[in-house]
């Protein structure tokens, strides 16, 4: 094997190394925690790419954003926590994640779910 023939395979190898770190750190999948602040982003008054699915475990930080080009009250239900916000903002939801169980978030005004927030035990 030629010098360049090494290099070339050492590398690809880092490459391979780098990317399975960057997947490792992300978690590689879609389910949220309290790590991380996840973004609702609301665009005429729906929710961009559906309703989102947040999931955290009970004991944890629920941590959210929703960001809306739509003014409107930001209701989470079952925390019962509502929020204003104008068109154009945003607002974020950080509350301890006591109540286990799967709740709306919505825009309050227009009955429109943007997500639903799911702690589990």
């Amino acid at each position: 094997m030629s010098r360049n023939q090494r290099l070339s395979l050492l590398g690809l190898a880092l490459v391979v190394l780098v990317v399975a770190f960057v997947v490792a750190r992300s978690g590689g999948g879609s389910d949220s925690s309290s790590d991380t602040n996840n973004v609702v982003v609301v665009k005429n008054a729906k929710p961009v790419g559906g309703i989102q699915h947040l999931t955290y475990k009970k004991g944890g930080t629920i941590d959210f954003t929703v960001r809306s080009d739509t003014a409107d009250e930001i209701h989470f239900h079952g925390y019962d926590i509502g929020k204003d916000v104008k068109a154009g903002g945003s607002v974020r939801f950080h509350v301890p994640a006591k109540i286990d169980g799967r709740f709306e978030v919505e825009l309050e005004n227009r009955k429109e779910q943007i997500a639903e927030v799911e702690v589990q035990p």
